[in-house]
């Protein structure tokens, strides 16, 4: 049983997977509250599926990056939680969560995954299909709407993500060499779910078999303590 938290931005996405299914899941926008909302929606969300959290036997957590507070409040109770229990915690990346939940695409497309980092700037990942997943082609990085737009060769593109509105225009007044689809809304939405299944993933890859005790390399590959958040600053902070 695993249980999936998110709290990277403005919004709070939380899910449990029992390695078969996704039990339970919840996304809303959180705001300055994550703080104080986040553990008593954890306890409800377990409650709903009838899990107790000492069913658990991973924990995964996005870790940026994003903003400081986010990350800060949702990476220390994903590490208390795992500590506590002696179990894994999983790290993921922002950017990696946004673009595992674009399954509609065109093959020759880039897809470039955008968080908000305030102050009219954005934080940004470009990913490109791979056997049946994305791979991230550019380490994740601050620039604002008409630098990113700027920089783009003649091409086709999958925007997903937090695209705002000052976003949408940059992209409506986009040079016509450069063709822009916009992923749905629903579909860029950041959710736990797939944070989940990414994390679910990799203890898979690690060895890790559904109904068996994780070996103790696994423990030791994702021991809480060695989680961190990531945060990223532009060269003019």
């Amino acid at each position: 049983m695993l249980l999936a938290i998110d709290t990277a931005t403005r919004s709070m996405s939380l899910a449990i997977h029992s390695g078969v299914q996704l039990l339970a899941e919840q996304t809303c926008v959180a705001g300055n509250q994550q703080n104080s909302q986040l553990a008593p929606s954890i306890h409800q969300l377990a409650a709903r599926c009838g899990v107790s959290l000492s069913d658990l036997t991973a924990v995964a957590v996005c870790t940026g990056p994003g903003s400081y507070t986010g990350l800060r409040v949702g990476v220390a109770l994903a590490k208390g939680i795992a500590m506590t229990a002696g179990i894994p915690l999983l790290p993921v990346p922002t950017l990696n969560i946004l673009a595992a939940g674009v399954t509609h695409y065109k093959p020759a497309s880039l897809l470039v995954a955008i968080v908000q980092a305030g102050r009219g700037r954005i934080i940004v990942g470009h990913y490109r299909r791979k056997a049946n997943n994305w791979h991230i082609e550019t380490e994740s990085y601050i620039t604002d709407w008409d630098n990113l737009l700027a920089g783009l060769e003649p091409g086709k593109y999958l925007f997903t993500g937090e695209i705002n509105e000052a976003g949408e225009a940059a992209i409506a007044a986009a040079d016509e060499n450069v063709q822009i689809t916009t992923v749905s809304v629903s579909e860029r939405a950041r959710r736990a779910g797939n944070l989940a299944e990414l994390a679910w993933g990799a203890l898979c890859e690690a060895g890790a078999h559904m109904g068996q005790p994780l070996p103790e390399d696994i423990q030791q590959t994702f021991k809480p303590a060695l989680v961190q958040p990531v945060y990223l600053k532009s060269t003019t902070d």
